[in-house]
């Protein structure tokens, strides 16, 4: 007969448990078979304990392996969702920052280009004005014309002993009329200055030239027209600029 130590009931059934069975095959069992059986069946007892004590502490390391593997991935997606939302918002201020640098840009584009036509305007107004200028001046006169030459004349004539005109020869009766009132204007002052007055073939009608100890002066009308349209020009090319910087100065600024 079998003699079992170790759950003698269930000797016959199979151990779910995973526990060690174990007896002797005698009927009388000796006090030192004994002894040695019951140290067995102790270390049996220990080992099964450490056993279940390992179980047990590998579980706990597997909760907390999963607890931290949980924490990880939602620290994971919440970092993921934070750099999502910085990608946006980044993404929003570069497309808005691009946005106003090409709405600028369109802006100053269409600027330039009224600006360009402004000033093309404006050469063009002048050009009018002058050939209005011109058709008016034209028929006043040689006389008159020459007359209006008298103030730059007078620039040259101070502190000079005699005063050289040279015109066209079918100009030459108009300048003597005209450079004569202003030599008896000169001796009604005292200041006596001797003047002539000649015809040269060489100068274009309506050209006048005076030329004194003190310097030369061209007081031709082709002159004087120049200057006149030097000084429209001037003046409608400034105001061309100033409109064109009043609606630069409200354009907005980028803040950084």
């Amino acid at each position: 007969m079998v003699i079992w130590l170790s759950h003698p009931r269930i000797a016959d059934a199979t151990d779910a448990l995973g526990e060690t069975r174990y007896g002797v095959n005698e009927d009388i069992v000796a006090r030192e078979t004994f002894g040695m059986l019951a140290s067995v069946d102790d270390v049996y007892g220990r080992a099964e304990a450490e056993r279940q004590a390992i179980l047990a502490a590998a579980q706990v390391e597997r909760e907390q392996l999963l607890q931290a593997a949980r924490e990880e991935a939602a620290a994971l997606v919440a970092e993921a969702a934070r750099e999502r939302a910085d990608a946006a918002e980044a993404g929003y201020r570069d497309g808005m920052a691009q946005g106003l640098a090409d709405w600028l840009q369109q802006v100053a584009n269409v600027s330039n280009d009224a600006h360009r036509l402004q000033r093309q305007l404006s050469k063009r107004m002048a050009e009018i004005v002058m050939l209005a200028v011109e058709q008016i001046v034209g028929g006043q006169g040689a006389q008159a014309l020459f007359a209006q030459a008298l103030g730059a004349v007078d620039r040259i004539v101070e502190g000079s002993t005699y005063l050289r005109v040279s015109v066209h020869p079918g100009d030459l009766d108009a300048a003597r009329a005209a450079f004569g009132d202003l030599e008896r204007r000169w001796r009604e002052l005292g200041r006596p200055v001797a003047l002539s007055v000649l015809g040269d073939k060489r100068l274009a009608p309506g050209s006048c030239t005076c030329e004194s100890d003190v310097g030369i002066v061209d007081a031709g009308l082709s002159t004087q027209l120049d200057t006149l349209r030097a000084a429209v020009e001037r003046a409608l090319r400034a105001s061309v600029d100033e409109s064109v910087a009043a609606p630069a100065q409200a354009l907005p600024v980028e803040e950084g």
